[in-house]
Formats: C-alpha cells, sequence, structure tokens
C-alpha cells in the first residue's frame, strides 16, 4: 500500500502534466524524476515518522514538523509547477512555432483545474493526518436479534475494528479510540481484526490496552490479514496472555446462564489460506455452540457475508476503513461491495466498521475512525 498507492497516483499526475503542460510535455524526463522524488519523499516521511518514534521523541513534535510540511508542500509545489508551465518565456529554437510553446483553451483549462485538484488534495490529506485520523466517532446502531432472551434486551456491543498498532497508532491514538469505548459502557468489547499494521511487537500493547476496558463480558478478538503480514501467532499470543479471547474459526456462549445466551462467533480472515491456514470455517465455529443460539459473527473482510447469509443473525466486519480517504467522490464504492455502515443480505445484518487506525498514508478525510455501539433488540 505504501508503494503502490503512491506510484500509481503518480503516473497518473505524470500523465496529466504532460498532457496539459506543452512545456511539460517537452520535459518528460524532469517531470518523472519530480514526481519520483515525492515518492521518495513519502518514503523519507515515513521512516521519519518510524525513527521518531521509536527513539523517544514526543509525537507531537514529529507530526507538528512533518504535517504541516506535508499541508504546505503539495498546494505551493503545485501553483509553482504551474507557474512554470504557464511562463511565457520565448523559445530558444527557431524550429519551434507558435503552436508548440502556446497552450491551447482546453489544455489552460485542463491544467487550470488538475492544479485547483492537487492543491485541494493535499491540504486534505494534510488535514486528514493532523486532525480527521483523531476524530474518533462513537455510533450506536440497534440490531433485531431474532430469538434473543428478553432479559438480554439492551445488551451493549463494543466493536473496534482495524487498530493497525504500529508507526501510526501507539499509545496516544489508542487512549483516544478506546475512551470512546468506555463511552459505550459495553457488557461485550469484540475486535474484528487487523489488530496489528505491519509488526507483531506493538500486540502485546494492544492487548494490555484491551484488557484493561474490563467489560462484564470480556473482550473477544478475530484476525484480519494484516495480523498475519505480522505474524498471527504472535499476535494470538499477546491477546491470551492478557484474557482477550481470540476466536478463530471458533465459538463461545455468551451470558448464557441469562435464558440461554447468543452465540458469539469468529471465523479466520480469507487471506488467511496464503499462509497454509484453512480460511474462514463457519462451519467449525458453529459446532462449537448449540444450534439453538441466536448467532452473532465476527468476520473480518465483509464479504464473507455471501458465503453464509442467513445462517447468522449479525456479522461484524471491518477492513474496508469506510475508504479511508474519500475526497468527495466514493471512488472505493466502484471497487468494494460493502464499504461502510449495515447491509442487509439475505436475511443477515452485516455492519462494516470503518476501523480505527489507518493504511498508507496515515490520513483520514471523509471516513473518521469509529467504535461502533450495537444495541441488541429482542425479536
Amino acid at each position: 500500500m505504501l508503494l503502490i498507492g503512491p506510484i500509481a497516483l503518480l503516473a497518473i499526475v505524470y500523465a496529466w502534466a504532460t498532457a496539459s503542460f506543452p512545456r511539460l510535455a517537452r520535459r518528460r524526463v524532469l517531470v518523472a524524476a519530480a514526481l519520483g522524488s515525492l515518492w521518495l519523499a513519502e518514503l523519507l516521511a515515513f521512516c521519519l515518522f518510524r525513527l521518531g518514534y521509536s527513539a523517544g521523541v514526543p509525537r507531537g513534535i514529529v507530526e507538528l514538523v512533518l504535517a504541516p510540511l506535508i499541508i504546505a508542500a503539495v498546494p505551493l509545489g503545485a501553483v509553482r509547477l504551474a507557474s512554470w508551465a504557464f511562463g511565457a518565456r520565448a523559445p530558444r529554437g527557431a524550429h519551434r512555432t507558435a503552436s508548440e510553446t502556446k497552450m491551447s483553451r482546453r489544455q489552460i483549462v485542463e491544467a487550470t483545474s488538475g492544479v485547483a485538484i492537487l492543491g485541494t488534495t493535499g491540504s486534505l490529506l494534510g488535514w486528514g493526518m493532523v486532525r480527521g485520523r483523531h476524530a474518533f466517532e462513537l455510533n450506536e446502531v440497534p440490531v433485531r436479534i431474532a430469538g434473543l432472551p428478553r432479559v438480554l434486551d439492551g445488551y451493549v456491543i463494543a466493536q473496534i475494528s482495524d487498530i493497525h498498532a504500529g508507526t501510526y497508532v501507539a499509545e496516544r491514538e489508542l487512549n483516544e479510540g478506546l475512551a470512546r469505548v468506555r463511552e459505550a459502557r459495553p457488557d461485550l468489547v469484540v475486535v474484528t481484526g487487523d489488530i496489528v499494521d505491519l509488526d507483531a511487537a506493538f500486540a502485546p500493547l494492544v492487548s494490555r490496552k484491551l484488557a484493561d476496558l474490563a467489560p462484564r463480558d470480556g473482550v473477544a478478538a478475530v484476525l484480519g490479514n494484516h495480523d498475519y503480514y505480522a505474524g498471527q501467532r504472535a499476535v494470538i499470543s499477546a491477546l491470551q496472555a492478557t484474557g482477550v479471547r481470540s476466536l478463530v474459526n471458533d465459538g463461545c456462549v455468551i451470558r448464557g446462564a441469562d435464558g440461554g445466551g447468543f452465540a458469539l462467533l469468529g471465523v479466520d480472515d480469507r487471506w488467511s489460506v496464503r499462509y497454509g491456514r484453512p480460511g474462514p470455517r463457519l462451519e467449525r465455529a458453529l459446532s462449537m455452540v448449540g444450534p439453538e443460539l441466536p448467532r452473532i459473527l465476527l468476520s473480518h473482510q465483509p464479504p464473507t457475508v455471501d458465503l453464509w447469509a442467513g445462517r447468522v443473525a449479525l456479522q461484524m466486519s471491518g477492513h474496508t476503513h469506510g475508504g479511508q480517504i474519500n475526497l468527495g467522490v466514493p471512488v472505493v464504492g466502484v471497487f468494494l461491495k460493502y464499504v461502510a455502515g449495515s447491509y442487509e443480505v439475505g436475511g443477515t445484518t452485516l455492519y462494516v466498521n470503518r476501523g480505527f487506525g489507518t493504511v498508507g498514508p496515515p490520513s483520514r478525510v471523509g471516513a473518521p475512525p469509529e467504535v461502533t455501539r450495537f444495541v441488541l433488540v429482542s425479536a
């Protein structure tokens, strides 16, 4: 994500710039070199964040130095590029015709629009880095559960997802988000995958923070694809060491003494097959609980609901981050069937949490981090 996304974006910018500005079209190598330097700058910024945090530099200092540079550099760089491209300097070679040096009306419109988009995009990404990724929302979602015992009417489950603990999500961000979990006053807390980003060394910190929430019925978690990237065994060990229940194709009964309670199920990430795992296996999880119980399922990736729609009352998922960066147009909806919020799928309520942390650029625009407060209603 850190490498592929920026390269694709810079390729688009390169194609637009060389098509819209005649002077840039004649300097394709220079344009490519300049855009390539932006990609290297992103890698440098990532390293500075990581080195700064690991060296104990206060997070506020790191962010207040780098973030304003990012906010200012993109729009200022776009303006600089435009002024250079629009420059009226006379051509040096007599072989260049006026048509080669002057911009057509269409090129002027395309160039001006592109500069405006680049400047606005850069400013929004900067805001999303400084503020957007810290603006946690607590959303309440009532869900009717057929067969839920009347005594559990009003039972509260707090869902968090995609914590991505690592370079950009450490103790400060954990404390911010988990404060909203405490506001929810949950009976049970669930985590729907991607507990860490790329480094399992952060798993003990997250596990301790989750255990400290201490809801009356505990904390349960499933794994996501990033937990496999980091090392799922280390993640599971850290969870178990602090008493956080890991549900990997497993199930348990919650509040069994209250009218029978309900089944809480968890399946493995669907990409776990790449690591020699069997993938999500609902049947195995169901074998751990009674067939008569109402079923609530934790599954990291939303599309798994299509495999068993109607067999569970509620599926809680994450993975999408709600698009994470939505610059006015929900482009991610073109590629993803389930992006954020509630969906009714063949008799199952699917809820896709926007997530807690970030992947790639440490920014959130139009998709604030979320804690979901589910209130179960007996039906």
